[in-house]
């Protein structure tokens, strides 16, 4: 009896637990994998690109500091003809029985071809997240401070420096089945670029309870093990 209802008490408490999970990471150790271009990716060898960082090779004087491996990158998005905006977006990921959703990515924004960063009022990087379909919905935007012509780009009042830095969105409020994020790219002129890595999606996810014929099922083992234990 003491062992069924110590099995009993388990599963109970088993049906009630959660745990904090990881529901999407990327940090793009291969090229296109978990993630999807609106054009394919590119570089001219110079200072013109769009790509991940092992594909295809930037120019030697754009420095991003604190990479832990591969990242994806863009400057001058219009230079080898494409049309702005261009988009990044995330393979859909599965969110169900999560909540305290929390977003992370590491970012950085060269400034070292002349010594200055020179985002105009016109360039951004949009955030964004969509659920279900649902429409996309703004997570936050890297932009210039509006305060001068050219300036460093900012999140949220937060510079990005020219070494990698996590920036974080709390969105414990979202609940749905899948995911997707995605980042829209507004950079048109040279020294107007941006580095991005390890994106992440975590949250707390609930167990799913066991169906009570699998709490009959356990009794009943229990029920026979004491059953034999007694007969010896």
């Amino acid at each position: 009896m003491r062992l069924l209802l110590a099995i009993s008490a388990g599963c109970a408490a088993l049906a009630t637990q959660s745990s904090a999970s990881e529901l999407y990471f990327q940090d793009f150790s291969t090229q296109g994998s978990g993630y999807s271009t609106s054009v394919s990716e590119f570089s001219d060898g110079g200072f013109d690109f769009f790509t991940q960082s092992d594909a295809n090779s930037v120019n030697s004087s754009v420095n991003y500091n604190g990479a832990d491996g591969a990242y994806f990158a863009g400057m001058d998005l219009d230079g080898e003809g494409a049309s702005l905006p261009l988009t990044l977006t995330t393979s859909a990921f599965d969110i169900s029985n999560a909540t305290n959703l929390q977003f992370m990515i590491d970012l950085a924004e060269d400034g070292s071809n002349d010594g200055n960063n020179d985002w105009d009022s016109s360039d951004s990087v949009a955030f964004e997240y969509q659920v279900d379909g649902g429409g996309w919905v703004s997570i936050f935007s890297a932009v210039n401070n509006g305060d001068q012509f050219n300036s460093a780009a900012f999140v949220n009042g937060v510079q990005i420096t020219d070494t990698f830095s996590t920036f974080t969105a709390d969105l414990s409020g979202v609940t749905g089945s899948t995911m997707e994020i995605r980042l829209v790219w507004q950079l048109n002129s040279g020294d107007e670029d941006l580095a991005i890595d390890n994106i992440t999606l975590s949250g707390t996810v609930a167990v799913v309870p066991l169906p009570p014929a699998a709490f009959a099922g356990l009794g009943l083992l229990a029920a026979l093990g004491a059953h034999r234990k007694f007969k010896k």
